[in-house]
């Protein structure tokens, strides 16, 4: 750690650090390396250059109402702290006064307060129930930040997003709070959420923390993309799961029924989630970076199917 940081953050030479310190530049070298093969050090090629051409060619390729590529490579969390941080950027852009903004999550959306000074004077609504196998409270946290910076009303459903027992997810769905918020989808205008990847495997932490009975079936349902809970198929249809009757989260068509919804997702390994929830017409905008963007592009267009 402390070579790393008079290398990375201090500025210091291999041969200054070595004689600082009392050892070879050779093992200096060696350090640095371990650092960054164990995750102490992550390096981020980060432009920040505007891509309008590319932006616009996703746009179109997926039918989109906009999209917004961040030129960024590195490791997955570099990636994500990057397109999380312009998804934010992106909200206060379009955020007006008197808004309600529906707010998802997942990883990528965990830094996207970050660079956010201010949001218009807001209500915030939560998507989904609490998840379980959020252990650091990062939903909450975003939540609790959104709200911190509008000023404006808060709703969350009390309630976990995945119960075991179907009959106690009827029960809460018909539970007055519950019911209240839920009605309150209806009313948000701008919503923000992170696509999530179930083919080959999951890679959403919506499901991470379920019983394996139910993670499997996913596997075998021919979804490939997620958001909030939702399962779509590469032809952009909605996934009838049994899943669905232990999920207290938002539907596909309430989110078809948002004005504006602002999808983030990293990574080329998304590529057909993200491709099949454009093509269900869940989402209207998108924040990805620029190896996604082209991976996205080398995919079939979107049709007018769905979207139209």
């Amino acid at each position: 750690m402390l070579v790393s940081k008079a290398f990375y953050i201090d500025g210091l030479s291999k041969v200054q650090i070595a004689a600082e310190m009392g050892i070879s530049r050779f093992r200096v070298a060696r350090a640095l390396a371990a650092a960054r093969d164990v995750g102490i050090v992550s390096i981020t090629l980060n432009s920040g250059a505007p891509m309008p051409e590319l932006s616009e060619r996703v746009r179109a390729h997926l039918r989109l109402r906009d999209a917004h590529v961040v030129e960024v490579y590195g490791d997955l969390d570099s990636l994500r702290t990057a397109v999380g941080r312009a998804t934010g950027a992106r909200l206060s852009e379009v955020l007006r006064d008197g808004e309600s903004l529906g707010i998802g999550w997942g990883r990528t959306l965990d830094s996207m307060m970050d660079g956010v000074e201010h949001l218009p004077e807001v209500e915030v609504i939560q998507l989904s129930g609490r998840f379980e196998a959020d252990r650091r409270n990062a939903a909450a946290e975003l939540t609790r930040r959104a709200v911190a910076l509008t000023g404006g009303a808060f709703h969350a459903i009390p309630a976990p997003f995945f119960v075991d027992d179907a009959r106690v997810v009827n029960a809460l769905r018909r539970h007055p709070e519950v019911a209240a918020v839920v009605a309150g989808f209806d009313q948000i205008s701008t919503a923000v959420v992170s696509v999530g990847t179930v083919w080959p495997q999951p890679i959403t932490i919506a499901f991470s923390s379920m019983p394996r009975r139910f993670t499997e079936s996913l596997l075998d349902s021919g979804a490939v993309g997620e958001i909030c809970g939702n399962l779509f198929s590469r032809e952009g249809y909605t996934v009838e799961s049994p899943l669905w009757r232990h999920l207290l989260t938002i539907t596909p068509d309430q989110m078809r029924g948002i004005e504006r919804v602002i999808g983030a997702a990293v990574h080329p390994v998304k590529a057909e989630a993200v491709r099949a929830v454009c093509q269900a017409a869940v989402i209207n905008e998108l924040v990805l970076d620029v190896e996604l963007a082209h991976t996205l592009l080398r995919l079939p267009e979107v049709t007018s199917t769905l979207a139209d």
